[in-house]
């Protein structure tokens, strides 16, 4: 994945911890912004508001972030409740003769 200054990203962050009730807990954060590129793969990284992360992390921690507003897609309503059945065209109508 080729990423470039400016983008989100999440980051992994560490092993699975050795305690319990820790296995399911999430470990990907962010989404962080990508300010340096630098060789061997490795990316620096800040918070939205500006504060830089420390050390630098290799590009297999990170992933792109997918806002969860995702454009273009249409919410539809959960129930037919909206439409009269009768006179929605989508409907087919059986003639009872």
């Amino acid at each position: 994945m080729q990423y470039h200054v400016g983008d989100l990203v999440l980051w992994y962050k560490g092993p699975v911890p050795a305690r319990s009730g820790e296995k399911f807990r999430n470990r990907w954060f962010g989404p962080h912004v990508v300010t340096r590129m630098m060789p061997n793969n490795v990316i620096a990284l800040e918070t939205p508001d500006g504060e830089p992360l420390g050390k630098p992390i290799n590009v297999n921690r990170l992933k792109p972030y997918r806002s969860p507003d995702l454009p273009g897609v249409l919410l539809l309503p959960s129930s037919g409740s909206d439409q009269d059945p009768k006179t929605s065209p989508d409907v087919p109508t059986t003639s009872t003769s």
